[in-house]
């Protein structure tokens, strides 16, 4: 224990060659060499939001850290030595996992980074997992008087104004986050949807990163007044409660969301349903 067969050396010694070498052809760099440049591709050329890069740095050093031929990973295994059926094992781990569609795809995407997707690469045999369509049956969300009774019981005028805006205009949690004064036009009487905030990606745009307008209810207009009354154009709608300047915690947000439904005595749905 502690110490490698001649075979782990001399993969460990291929594997630190591959990552210092300028010339390596990429079916001879590390597993470790190649994640590292997807990573950087991502950031640096395409610019993915830090909510997606942090997702996809997740999936990359839990494939990173498979293991493989003793005290090794995949980190140091060389591209060229995978095979279709080392990744497909983690497909069907996955999917035996009963993992979502999309956390699926979002390894796909990962791997496929990786490992390239010319005529050889080990990639092509991951197929894309298709979406379980929602039927009308199966989306859950809360009637008008259900909705009435969750803001009588929520916990302060912002999560009145929140699940007010939530169910009449249907931002998600990050857009909500993400509001801005300017995004409040009471002129024309619309809202825009055009940036999102999560805690790990920060102010990154929305989903899919279109500006969507929503005309404003009668409602929402009403309970937005307040929040944007005195405030600069590029002041935060919603703001935190020990941080002013920050976004609100999403996290104390959707709690709050839980025990007001609790009290309303409605079923317990997540927050994102309020804009269903």
């Amino acid at each position: 224990h502690g110490h490698l067969t001649e075979g782990d050396a001399l993969s460990k010694a291929q594997a630190f060659a591959a990552e210092h070498s300028t010339d390596t052809p990429d079916a001879r760099r590390s597993f470790r060499a190649a994640l590292d440049a997807f990573v950087r591709y991502c950031t640096q050329e395409k610019g993915l939001r830090g909510s997606t890069m942090h997702e996809y740095k997740k999936i990359g050093e839990r494939l990173a850290a498979r293991p493989w031929r003793g005290e090794l990973t995949w980190a140091d295994r060389l591209l060229d030595t995978f095979t279709d059926d080392d990744l497909l094992a983690v497909r069907q781990e996955l999917a035996k996992a009963k993992r979502s569609a999309d956390t699926v795809n979002h390894y796909r995407r990962v791997v496929r980074g990786i490992f390239g997707t010319h005529r050889s690469s080990p990639a092509l045999a991951w197929a894309w997992m298709g979406q379980k369509v929602e039927s009308e049956g199966k989306l859950r969300f809360y009637t008008p008087e259900q909705v009435r009774k969750l803001v009588a019981e929520a916990y302060s005028t912002t999560d009145e104004a929140i699940y007010t805006v939530a169910t009449e205009a249907g931002p998600r949690l990050s857009e909500i986050r993400g509001l801005k004064v300017s995004n409040v036009d009471f002129g024309v009487g619309v809202l825009r949807f055009e940036d999102g905030f999560t805690t790990n990606g920060g102010h990154a745009g929305n989903k899919g990163r279109r500006v969507r307008s929503v005309p404003m209810t009668a409602n929402v207009r009403s309970v937005l007044a307040p929040f944007c009354e005195g405030k600069t154009w590029n002041m935060l709608v919603f703001e935190h409660d020990a941080k002013p300047g920050e976004p609100i915690c999403g996290t104390g947000l959707y709690r709050r969301f839980l025990s007001a439904a609790e009290r309303a005595g409605l079923p317990r749905l997540r927050l994102h349903d309020l804009r269903h």
